[in-house]
């Protein structure tokens, strides 16, 4: 079908559902339905079959099995952790050294940076490590989903080695540029140097991973937010928030660490691998074996087996773990992740129905994006993709989506302008106001997985971490809004010159924002 304003029905029926019922899977069905129905002109039969379709496409390829295999395992190595008693053993440890909530706090953003290699492995494995921690100190729930959320995402965007890295290299070279030169590219340019110079530009993810440290070094709390943390002090007052272990006698921290240590090895000596790294008799750089690895959820998926078979190892020789009552733990774990593989399945359906059916973004840049002053594109650019990632929740949908648009514009626009622009200043400028909208949707859209995962791996509601998120997204948004407006301006100046102005007024105006909520709701 033609993409027109029908297509945004679907995602809206789904916020709006996710909203009124606070249940995600049915809102999701709701939208996958409706969706059909218009893509298919209103054929039941045809509905039907389209919906399963997508379904069918999520649960049968080969790196979304992988990448449920990951979380399944992930699930299972969390319960046999659990029943050894080693996250309270690591969170006894660490509390001897971590004396108050802040400290927590900070140490949720070190360990979220150790593991920036993927967002997923970043949200399930350290919201497992925390949660004895922020339990103890009476640290809301949802405030460690708004945590490792916000190091989570932004951290593996900004940070060039990890599971993005080859996946944003890709984008932009089938967009047209290439440093193959034979190629009918529109720039002869290595893509990975265009998306490592764009870093910068990811105003969003810069900004709201500033915003989360600036709240927590200086205590703010308001909104939602607020009201949780208040509900948990009070239960906190009324419990025994001591960490013991309560499972075995003989748990050490080693009984985490050796798996935590066995999984970012051979996540990280899997990439170099699969890379094709010259030292394992390939032909790739270091950098090079990150960026052209296609192999990422692969890698994924073999080291969850590998770690959870060495944390059963481990708790079959310290007898931890007898051979009856494993079936029942490894279930136990199963079933802990279960219902977050069912979403991130429904919503991805959801995400590929949207973006292959009703072409969702295609509607939105095409109505929004055609009219613009080139002044003005990277504020727009930021907005649609901003727009186009809260409703289909998907940040790799949105960039494969909104990245060819973008450079193509981007290129087109300074080529046809009598304009001093430097081409190539532009088009990154354009790919970080993307890769910012695609973050920002990412991180904000209650039909995200990404979202699932940090919630799932804090142990409170996906809805209810979106409701009290939102409030905090919002000075880094705002302040990224006014970043890219201010660059739009500054086109023809040096890039020291747009980069250093847009990211002051930008930082500034994110902290400014989030003092005067904080102001406003504490008066």
């Amino acid at each position: 079908m033609q993409p027109n304003v029908l297509s945004l029905l679907p995602p809206i029926l789904v916020l709006i559902s996710a909203i009124t019922t606070r249940k995600l899977p049915q809102s999701i069905m709701i939208g996958l339905a409706t969706g059909a129905l218009i893509a298919t002109e209103f054929a039941p039969i045809k509905t039907a079959i389209l919906i399963f379709k997508h379904l069918f496409d999520q649960v049968s390829d080969s790196d979304n099995l992988y990448v449920y295999t990951f979380l399944l395992c992930i699930g299972m190595l969390i319960a046999v952790i659990n029943h050894t008693g080693a996250t309270n053993a690591l969170a006894a440890s660490l509390k001897k050294k971590i004396h108050n909530a802040k400290q927590t706090e900070h140490a949720s953003f070190l360990i979220s940076l150790i593991l920036a290699l993927d967002d997923y492995l970043n949200c399930l494995t350290t919201g497992h490590i925390m949660q004895p921690l922020i339990d103890s100190f009476g640290i809301a729930r949802t405030k460690l989903a708004y945590l490792i959320h916000t190091f989570a995402g932004p951290l593996v965007i900004l940070i060039p080695i990890s599971t993005w890295a080859a996946f944003i290299t890709s984008q932009i070279e089938q967009a047209g540029i290439s440093s193959d030169a034979q190629e009918n590219v529109k720039i002869a340019i290595d893509p990975f140097y265009i998306y490592l110079r764009s870093i910068p530009c990811i105003y969003y993810a810069i900004f709201s991973v500033i915003t989360a440290l600036f709240i927590v070094h200086q205590s703010i709390s308001y909104g939602p937010m607020k009201t949780a943390e208040q509900q948990t002090k009070t239960i906190n007052k009324n419990q025994n928030n001591t960490i013991e272990d309560t499972q075995t006698k003989n748990a050490h921290i080693s009984d985490l660490l050796i798996p935590l240590a066995t999984l970012l090895g051979t996540v990280f000596f899997g990439m170099l691998y699969t890379g094709n790294f010259y030292l394992f008799g390939g032909n790739q750089t270091f950098i090079g074996s990150f960026q052209n690895n296609q192999d990422a959820f692969l890698v994924l998926g073999i080291a969850s087996i590998i770690t959870l078979l060495v944390s059963l190892a481990i708790s079959f020789s310290k007898k931890q773990l007898n051979i009856q009552e494993a079936p029942l733990i490894l279930w136990e774990g199963f079933m802990l992740m279960w219902p977050a593989v069912l979403l991130v399945v429904l919503a991805s359906a959801f995400g590929s129905m949207l973006r292959i059916d009703l072409q969702t973004g295609q509607y939105l840049a095409s109505s929004l994006l055609h009219t613009m002053h080139i002044t003005y594109i990277p504020l727009i650019f930021f907005l649609v993709s901003a727009i186009t990632g809260l409703l289909i929740g998907s940040a790799w949908g949105t960039i494969a989506l909104l990245l060819p648009i973008g450079i193509s514009m981007a290129y087109s626009l300074v080529v046809n302008a009598n304009t001093d622009i430097v081409i190539v200043n532009f088009i990154i400028l354009t790919i970080g106001s993307i890769l910012s909208g695609a973050t920002f949707g990412d991180h904000t859209s209650p039909i995200a997985a990404s979202g699932i995962m940090a919630a799932t791996g804090a142990g409170c509601k996906p809805l209810d971490h979106i409701k009290t998120q939102y409030l905090y997204n919002l000075p880094p948004f705002i302040g990224a809004c006014l970043a890219f407006l201010i660059t739009g301006f500054l086109l023809s100046s040096s890039w020291p010159i747009i980069l250093g102005i847009s990211l002051s007024i930008g930082v500034s105006t994110t902290l400014g924002i989030t003092l005067l909520l904080n102001m406003i709701y504490n008066k």
